[in-house]
C-alpha cells in the first residue's frame, strides 16, 4: 500500500484531567515510534479539562513540534473528542488511542505493518479473559450481545478505541452525519477491510 513518499501517520489522543500523565504517555509513545520510517504527528484533544492538561500539552509542543493540542470548550466527552481529533487529522494512517496508557503504543508498529499489508482497519481487541468475572465484564457482554441484536451491525466485544484507519477510512467515517456518535458500531459498520489483533491491557498510569 505504502508507496516511496515517506508515509504520514496521525495519532488522535483524547485526555482529560491527565495534567502530569500526559507527559509520561507522550513520553512512552515517542519511545516504540521514533525508530520507525514515518512522519508522525500526535493529535492530543483536550476534552474540557479541568486542571493543568492544556498546560501540560502547551509545554509539549513546545518541546515537541509534531505535538497539536487541541481544545474542546468543555466536556463533550470520548466519542465527541475523538471525533473532533480524526475531523483535524489529514495523515495517510490515523491511529486512535487513549491516553492513560492502557493502550500499549509497543503495538503499533504490528498495526502499521498490518496496514502496509494492504487492511483499511487494524481493530484491537482487549483480552481479558483470564482476571476474573466482574459486574462491569458482565454488563460489558450484555452491552454488545445487545447493540448487535438491534442494530444489524456485529461490534466485536472486546472491541477498543484503539485502532489503525487508512484515509480512505477515516473520510467514510467522517462522511456519517450522525451526531451522537459510537465509532466502534460505525467502524464496523463502513465494511472496509478489517483484521483484528488482540491485547492485554495495562495498568492505568494514574
Amino acid at each position: 500500500m505504502f508507496s516511496k513518499k515517506k508515509t504520514t501517520v496521525d495519532l488522535v489522543i483524547p485526555v482529560y484531567n491527565e495534567a502530569g500523565v500526559v507527559e509520561q504517555t507522550h513520553a512512552r509513545i515517542s519511545a516504540a515510534l521514533d525508530s520507525l520510517p514515518y512522519d508522525f504527528h500526535f493529535i492530543y484533544v483536550n476534552d474540557g479539562s479541568r486542571d493543568g492538561t492544556a498546560d501540560s500539552l502547551s509545554a509539549l509542543a513546545a518541546r515537541d513540534p509534531r505535538v497539536i493540542p487541541l481544545s474542546l470548550s468543555r466536556n463533550f466527552g470520548h466519542q465527541a473528542a475523538l471525533t473532533a481529533g480524526l475531523d483535524a487529522s489529514t495523515a495517510d494512517v490515523v491511529i486512535t488511542m487513549d491516553g492513560d496508557g492502557q493502550h500499549p503504543p509497543e503495538m503499533i508498529p504490528e498495526m502499521l505493518h498490518l496496514i502496509g499489508q494492504g487492511y483499511d482497519i487494524v481493530q484491537t481487541q482487549r483480552m481479558d479473559e483470564a482476571q476474573p468475572a466482574s459486574f462491569k465484564k458482565w454488563t460489558s457482554g450484555l452491552f454488545y450481545r445487545l447493540i448487535n441484536l438491534v442494530s444489524g451491525t456485529q461490534v466485536l466485544p472486546g472491541a477498543a478505541d484503539f485502532r489503525a484507519l487508512t484515509r480512505p477510512a477515516v473520510d467514510a467515517l467522517k462522511s456519517m452525519p450522525e451526531y451522537h456518535r459510537f465509532l466502534r458500531g460505525m467502524v464496523s459498520w463502513i465494511g472496509f477491510a478489517t483484521v483484528i489483533l488482540p491485547y492485554q491491557p495495562a495498568d492505568r498510569i494514574s
